[in-house]
């Protein structure tokens, strides 16, 4: 896949969900603020602000497509709509780690938040 300098921190991550049971899936989906608040929307849109190369951005989408196919989490969950939130917010996620070094850190750290709250260290090399 071509990810770039931040290849290997992707794989770790997508391979972390990858791991995660129904139950752990869930606790990430349960720690997404819903609705939103003001400063975790300003993260997002500061995200979407940050280019990813399309080439980047398609086999992001492509690793968590497969993962979730693979998985089966998407028909772990009995709401589309939390399944939805869980993809929609580990899409960022992976975003935020490819353009890390153009966000500022707590802007990073707003959009990795819910799944550094489940255990995945965003600080560890790869």
């Amino acid at each position: 896949m071509t990810f770039g300098a931040r290849g290997a921190q992707i794989d770790r991550f997508v391979g972390w969900l990858g791991g995660l049971e129904v139950g752990d899936l869930q606790r990430v989906v349960a720690a997404i603020p819903v609705p939103r608040p003001a400063h975790v929307k300003d993260a997002q849109r500061t995200l979407d602000s940050v280019k990813v190369s399309a080439a980047q951005n398609q086999s992001l989408n492509k690793a968590l497509r497969d993962l979730w196919a693979e998985s089966g989490a998407r028909d772990a969950f009995d709401d589309a709509g939390l399944f939805l939130r869980l993809a929609t917010n580990a899409s960022m996620a992976g975003q935020a780690i490819l353009v890390r070094d153009r966000l500022a850190p707590e802007m990073f750290d707003l959009i990795v938040q819910p799944f550094r709250d489940a255990g995945f260290d965003f600080d560890q090399e790869a």
